[in-house]
């Protein structure tokens, strides 16, 4: 951006929250209009991050006499190698990460209910901790028998949080230009 271009951009206070916001808002929408894709991007982004991270603590064995243990090197062949994996094959990857959830989910829900169930002698309102559990069980069990849904979940959850902060950054921006407008109203 120019300097003159950004001096117009700052001219009103508020306009740098407008755009942001109005930014946030197409990013949102993007999500949402091409979930697959952007999952994949997703994937793709760790990937590369975990070939760099594999490269440093193979390059830090190597370079490093005095901290040298061979798990640096271990660790990071295995980041190159799950970097590889994910770039080369990102659906596998997005598919994996998804059933990683599923498990996760899975197993905090029903280790949820035990709980729940065990501490019904002493705690009152422990049918809503069981249904937590019971909850969290079932979205274990529908993300492992269709990971997609899983993935499409994240992508929706962070098209909302884009749309819904772009929307308060415009109502801020639009809040903050007109609070500037009446000062200048009232010299």
């Amino acid at each position: 951006m120019s300097d003159v271009s950004g001096r117009r951009m700052y001219k009103h206070p508020g306009t740098a929250l407008l755009v942001r916001g109005a930014l946030a808002v197409v990013f949102g929408l993007l999500i949402t209009v091409l979930p697959g894709a952007t999952a994949f991007g997703i994937v793709v982004l760790f990937g590369i991050f975990a070939i760099v991270d594999g490269i440093t603590s193979v390059a830090h064995y190597f370079y490093d006499p005095a901290g040298r243990s061979s798990w640096t090197m271990v660790g990071g062949f295995i980041s190159i190698a799950a970097g590889i994996v994910a770039v080369a094959w990102p659906g596998i990857t997005a598919t994996a990460v998804a059933v990683l959830i599923g498990l996760w989910a899975l197993i905090l829900g029903i280790s949820q209910m035990v709980l729940a169930f065990a501490a019904r002698n002493f705690i009152a309102r422990w049918g809503i901790w069981f249904l937590t559990g019971l909850i969290t069980t079932v979205f274990g069990i529908v993300v492992l028998t269709n990971p997609g849904i899983g993935i499409l979940g994240l992508m929706g959850m962070l098209a909302a949080f884009a749309i819904v902060t772009g929307l308060l950054l415009i109502v801020s921006g639009i809040t903050l230009r007109r609070l500037a407008s009446r000062s200048l109203y009232a010299h």
